[in-house]
């Protein structure tokens, strides 16, 4: 062979290969890229009632215990425990938040739903078999674990579900079952309580936590986090940032644990509140210095920082679920107080409220996909649940049926349109990989709105009560709190009664100015939302560049 064919074939051998390294690198670029598969319509209806469950059970254990204290007191003999029930659920789910966003950003979301919803089906069931209040009480923080990442989990679940302008429906049905399953809780607890045993208040979770784990496992697809693929296990724990996610989890313990002693258990100038109060706001200090020394692992990106929509939903959300709680939480104290109602009569007069809140997610999902636009869904909302909340603090003791319950409904309205919309605005202007940190915020912000003016609005109702103290001072303002709504006519005598309802009235009315204030400062976080069209989705949808198949879901 003469060296010309020899190169000849050399040049002809190397050109054959070229092709094949092409096409492989091109296939890696093509799997790389390949487009997001959404799940055919009976996955789909699969995937949101898997949500729906969830969300249901997280919304529940939020208030199911609230009818069951008594007879858990009476086997427990712990009184004093009471309150850490249910706070150290509320603590625990408030507090992991944060983390769970960093979670959901670097890792499937799937497996860390998963992983959520065990534990939250752990905790559920030491509740169920406590010995003791102690364990009770272990069990509803490790509960509250688990729960912090549903909420934000579902949200994410969906939008790997359905493509962004398709969303908003379904996120008002899955937010319907939350605010179903808060106003139920009392009834199903005091049900169970009584006519079984207060365990299946919390064994309840396990047979529907299964049944979603198995129906995540099976229909949700792996999607692998956009901004981390390819990462080594140190790169992705250097982007968690283990010790800001620490100082964030300490900060938000100190102010929870303040918040919740704050004017109940504590009075705000006590030394513990004070303390914790002065803790918070050190932890906070390190926190954002080690945010402006940390360059490349912060734990909240830049993105979020500067994103003038997010932090504005933000203050839309804290104030519409604040105001929400509020109004959740005084409307039956008076309807026992002043319209003698029992404690499950109440919750039924609550029914106009929750119906327009249910239906009005489901209209405001459907507006919301059809325009493309969260903004007239948040301003239609902000203004309703002003007027409707400016209707209720016309409460007096004579305010006739079709008065608290037409107040009610166009309250509810306005909270339909409102809480799910904030979740909708992450998605359209965070860039993929910010957006569950951007959620795990917004879930943040709506509860500790809550817990910050629920606690406001104690002091505001307690302070009202002060005016009986004065006009009958054998009467302690102590006293008529620990008596009950429904008892108050046993501490007077019948000519004194209307004098005193007048003005317990006014007390609870008091609390109605405070979801006032709250509903009209929401209209500020709706006007300052950019208008962004959820229609103009990104290339990747939110989803990221490494979306999988989903011929096999389960894996």
């Amino acid at each position: 062979m003469t060296p010309d064919q020899s190169e000849q074939k050399d040049a002809t051998a190397t050109t054959s290969q070229r092709p094949v390294t092409a096409s492989r690198h091109d296939d890696e670029t093509n799997q790389q890229h390949q487009p997001h598969q959404y799940p055919d319509p009976l996955r789909l209806s699969a995937i949101v009632f898997s949500q729906c469950m969830a969300v249901f059970l997280c919304g529940l254990d939020q208030t199911i215990i609230a009818t069951a204290v008594p007879k858990i007191s009476d086997d427990f003999h712990a009184l004093g425990d009471v309150g850490w029930w249910t706070s150290a659920y509320l603590l625990t789910t408030a507090t992991f938040q944060l983390f769970y966003g960093k979670m959901y950003s670097l890792a499937p979301v799937k497996y860390v739903y998963l992983g959520a919803l065990l534990v939250f089906n752990i905790g559920s069931l030491i509740c169920a078999t406590a010995p003791n209040s102690i364990a009770l009480i272990l069990g509803r923080a490790i509960a509250g674990v688990g729960a912090a990442g549903l909420m934000s989990g579902a949200v994410l679940i969906l939008a790997q579900s359905a493509p962004l302008e398709k969303r908003a429906g379904l996120l008002g049905l899955v937010t319907g079952m939350f605010g179903l399953a808060s106003v139920a809780g009392p009834f199903i607890g005091g049900a169970l309580a009584d006519k079984s045993t207060w365990r299946w208040c919390f064994a309840i979770n396990l047979p529907l936590g299964v049944l979603t784990m198995v129906a995540v496992a099976f229909f949700v697809a792996k999607i692998s986090s956009p901004s981390t693929a390819g990462f080594s296990a140190k790169e992705k724990l250097k982007r968690f940032n283990l010790p800001g996610m620490i100082m964030v989890l300490a900060c938000l313990v100190c102010l929870i644990l303040a918040l919740q002693l704050g004017g109940s258990k504590d009075p705000w100038n006590s030394a513990r509140v004070i303390a914790l109060l002065v803790v918070f706001g050190v932890l906070f200090l390190v926190f954002l210095c080690m945010e402006r020394w940390l360059k490349g692992s912060q734990t909240v990106s830049t993105a979020i920082v500067k994103s003038r929509s997010l932090w504005f939903a933000g203050l839309f959300a804290a104030c519409s679920s604040a105001a929400m709680f509020v109004a959740v939480t005084y409307l039956p104290i008076y309807f026992q107080a002043i319209r003698h109602a029992s404690a499950l009569r109440s919750g039924v007069m609550l029914t106009p409220l929750i119906l327009a809140f249910i239906v009005m997610s489901a209209l405001a999902g459907a507006l919301t996909n059809m325009i493309g636009y969260t903004n007239p869904a948040m301003i239609t909302g902000a203004v309703l649940t002003s007027i409707g909340a400016g209707l209720l603090t016309t409460f007096d003791v004579n305010t006739s049926s079709s008065q608290w319950i037409g107040y009610q409904v166009l309250f509810g309205f306005g909270i339909g349109c409102s809480l799910q919309q904030p979740m909708l605005v992450v998605q359209a202007v965070l860039p993929s990989e910010d957006v569950p940190f951007g959620v795990a915020l917004i879930s943040l912000f709506q509860m500790v709105g809550g817990a910050i003016f629920v606690a406001v609005s104690q002091s505001v109702f307690q302070n009202g009560l002060v005016d009986i103290h004065t006009v009958f001072p054998n009467v302690e303002t102590s006293t008529l709190l620990q008596t009950g709504a429904t008892n108050i006519p046993m501490l007077f005598d019948q000519s004194q009664l209307p004098r005193v309802l007048e003005i317990y009235s006014n007390a609870v009315v008091n609390t109605f100015y405070v979801a006032l204030a709250l509903s009209c400062t929401s209209i500020i976080g709706a006007l300052g939302t950019e208008w962004k069209s959820m229609k103009e989705a990104p290339a990747d949808d939110g989803l990221g560049k490494n979306s999988e198949s989903l011929e096999n879901p389960s894996e």
